[in-house]
């Protein structure tokens, strides 16, 4: 989650208003302490504030970047006048997620390829990333669930085991949504799956991890659902005419990206504090702190499902958003998805985290070389 900063400025205001309020929980949601300050990200150019964006490619490191080791080439950009970073240190936790995860493959004849990396903000202190992702599909085949959650940074040493525990129960509870049900009442599915994933957190904490507390475990969550085609039922039908469903507690988002332009069924955050956390699980009532959206497919090229590091990124970066339509616009491996959070930006220093599923059936998939 976020660091302690203030969002002075935005690069791009949303036309989206604030959700609704959400009883109070537990603020400071990144690490203790920000990256060294960079310079803003935004210049002033008489005409407004806008994003300068300066494409590098960097292969050994050098004394002028900070670190002295070897590093991969990218295309990534770099927003803004950025300062140099100190060498990344690793976390001595023993529920300590890796810096770096990354899948990509079939999934029910749709592709789906997620990464995420831990933010600087605690590489340069020594703590955990706490953004998981999940994924599955439905028994009867009706649809795909994707699954992101973010633990709390104000827990350092718990919170990320409370995000992989929620969202594996969330996806085991989501498996068994019907698309019969979806049809009829899709809040109330989604409700149910939410309770369902917030209870099985609870006896889990309970019977295993009975010092900690509900606060100790918290995280927000974003859940997708995204329907299938019946078998035989035309593509064309199923792209077009259908409609996902999404629920979220927190500030984890969705957004769907055509032909190059993004929309997000949940609004961006308010301007203020953008740590505060005011809705997560496990709590007494997650239906109570839950917001539910209908996710528009017709056109739509991808759907993807993220963290709040990353979601800010997308709603106040015009550079962002362009990069990661390029690397997005087709269907990519882990690699690459990896590669396309390699960005910098002044005041990004978050865990970053993207879950993404294509609209449209790969039509041939290359043979992998052994």
């Amino acid at each position: 989650m976020s660091l302690k900063w203030w969002r002075a400025t935005r690069e791009e205001p949303s036309a989206a208003t604030a959700g609704p309020a959400s009883p109070a929980g537990p603020s400071g949601s990144g690490a203790t302490a920000p990256e060294p300050a960079d310079a803003p990200d935004t210049q002033q150019d008489g005409t407004g504030t806008h994003d300068t964006h300066d494409t590098h490619s960097a292969g050994v490191v050098t004394a002028e970047q900070g670190v002295g080791f070897a590093e991969l080439p990218t295309e990534a950009p770099r927003t803004g006048p950025l300062s140099p970073l100190p060498a990344p240190l690793l976390t001595g936790v023993p529920t300590g997620l890796p810096g770096m995860r990354a899948d990509g493959g079939l999934l029910r004849g749709r592709w789906i390829a997620a990464a995420s990396l831990t933010g600087t903000s605690h590489l340069l202190h020594g703590t955990s990333g706490q953004d998981v992702y999940r994924y599955t599909a439905t028994h009867d085949g009706s649809g795909l669930v994707l699954v992101v959650c973010d633990g709390l940074g104000s827990r350092p040493a718990t919170a990320q085991t409370g995000a992989g525990l929620l969202a594996s129960y969330l996806c085991e509870a989501a498996a068994h949504i019907t698309g019969q049900r979806m049809a009829g009442a899709p809040q109330d599915v989604l409700r149910e799956v939410l309770a369902s994933g917030n209870a099985a957190v609870r006896r889990h904490r309970a019977a295993v991890l009975e010092p900690l507390t509900d606060s100790d475990l918290a995280a927000t969550v974003a859940v997708c659902w995204l329907p299938l085609p019946a078998e035989g039922e035309g593509e064309g039908v199923a792209r077009h005419a259908l409609t996902g469903h999404a629920v979220r507690v927190g500030d984890c988002n969705v957004f769907t990206l055509a032909r190059g332009r993004y929309e997000a069924p949940f609004p961006a955050a308010s301007e203020g504090p953008a740590n505060v956390v005011t809705a997560y699980l496990p709590c007494e009532d997650p239906a109570r702190v839950a917001e539910y959206a209908p996710v528009a497919l017709a056109g739509v090229d991808a759907v993807v499902v993220t963290t709040d590091g990353l979601a800010i990124d997308l709603f106040d970066s015009p550079s962002v958003r362009t990069w990661l339509a390029s690397r997005w616009s087709v269907p990519c491996g882990p690699a690459r998805m990896l590669d396309s959070l390699r960005y910098r930006r002044q005041g990004s220093h978050d865990d970053r985290t993207a879950l993404i599923t294509w609209s449209a059936p790969l039509d041939h998939i290359p043979r992998l070389e052994p």
